[in-house]
């Protein structure tokens, strides 16, 4: 693989590693609400969402690049026709404004609650930067996260270090955060599911960037690299769980109690954390509203909204929220699996399999073909 090959993959993993790793990540919120109450188990759940990033991510830009598909609306048409992607991709637009104005709300709740700052401090800064970054479209957002995921990463590695050596460990049990669905596998497809809504909005861009050993490198990076930053976060969950249960910021308390100094850092790898995810959300957004507006003009207008929303309780919308658009994420999982299986086959003859292996209703072929 040549150098330029090895540089491509790494901007496949890291935007894609960005696009997933948001404050609901890197503060141990999503990693509790969904993992840490099955206890150690937790970690099997991880494992395979880790393989299911992986091997959706390469169907996304396999699928892409053997299409031609270069953008999000373009993708969700060849899945699901005209009319079901006017209609799914309404819901995945609504999905990406959420995930947006969360991150923002994670930053009114970072700044506030650790730093003393005034409400809406957080918020209103982090909009400023994905403001900045997103003014050059997407070449700026690549050139993000490939500088910042080492970075997220290294402090990462510190901090569980750090609180393993010096912290209490509970092994095995449930921690006192109840189990979100009754078992860790179907907890791990809608973590995966409402990952796969943001994160494909950069994926589908990023296909035509190299040949297929490329992609497909890049996507397995991708999906290792959140397996092991998954894993790190979950660890240092477990061993304070009893301590961090119920904290909005879990892993900023820890952090608080390993060092003051491991703190501050950790508070900047959280920042940089929500910036990724409010950055991949808000260009989806912006550009699904492209044909309506001028680019900036969307995004200013998205952003100015999200401000307005984000003044809701970061711990419960990643509960609520996140669960419901892991389901819907789910959708997708099926008509991708199946164009990469069928090969050249024409569409109406896709849909028509589709119907009848009961995945969609009968009218669905009816109204995809229009």
């Amino acid at each position: 693989m040549t150098r330029g090959e090895k540089r491509v993959v790494w901007e496949i993993a890291a935007t894609f590693i960005g696009a997933v790793v948001g404050a609901g990540f890197a503060s141990g919120q999503e990693l509790s609400q969904f993992f840490l109450g099955y206890g150690a188990a937790g970690r099997k759940g991880i494992f395979f969402v880790g393989i299911l990033f992986a091997l959706w991510a390469a169907g996304v830009l396999e699928l892409s690049a053997r299409r031609s598909l270069v953008s999000y609306p373009a993708y969700l048409t060849f899945l699901l026709g005209r009319a079901g992607s006017l209609c799914f991709g309404s819901v995945i637009t609504i999905y990406l404004f959420c995930a947006a104005f969360i991150m923002l709300s994670a930053g009114n709740s970072l700044f506030s609650e650790h730093l003393g700052a005034p409400a809406g401090t957080g918020g209103f800064l982090t909009g400023l930067v994905v403001l900045a970054v997103l003014w050059g479209g997407l070449e700026s957002l690549i050139t993000f996260n490939v500088i910042l995921i080492p970075l997220k990463f290294l402090i990462c590695t510190a901090l569980c270090l750090f609180a393993l050596k010096t912290g209490p460990l509970f092994p095995g049990g449930e921690g006192q955060i109840g189990p979100l669905v009754p078992h860790w596998i179907e907890a791990a497809f809608l973590y995966a599911g409402f990952n796969m809504l943001g994160a494909t909005v950069v994926l589908v861009p990023l296909s035509h960037r190299g040949e297929g050993r490329v992609r497909l490198a890049g996507a397995a990076l991708g999906g290792f690299g959140l397996t092991l930053f998954a894993l790190i976060l979950f660890q240092i969950l477990l061993s304070f769980r009893e301590l961090a249960a119920g904290r909005e910021v879990p892993l900023l308390f820890v952090a608080g109690l390993v060092h003051p100094g491991l703190k501050y850092a950790y508070f900047l790898v959280l920042w940089a954390s929500l910036l990724s995810t409010a950055i991949v959300s808000f260009y989806g957004v912006a550009t699904r509203l492209a044909g309506l507006l001028p680019y900036r003009a969307a995004l200013l207008l998205v952003l100015a909204a999200g401000l307005f929303f984000a003044r809701y309780r970061f711990s419960f919308l990643v509960r609520t929220v996140y669960p419901i658009f892991g389901g819907i994420g789910l959708i997708l999982l099926v008509p991708l699996v199946l164009c990469l299986l069928e090969g050249p086959l024409r569409k109406k003859d896709l849909l028509r399999k589709m119907t009848k292996k009961g995945f969609f209703p009968a009218w669905w072929n009816k109204i995809s073909r229009r």
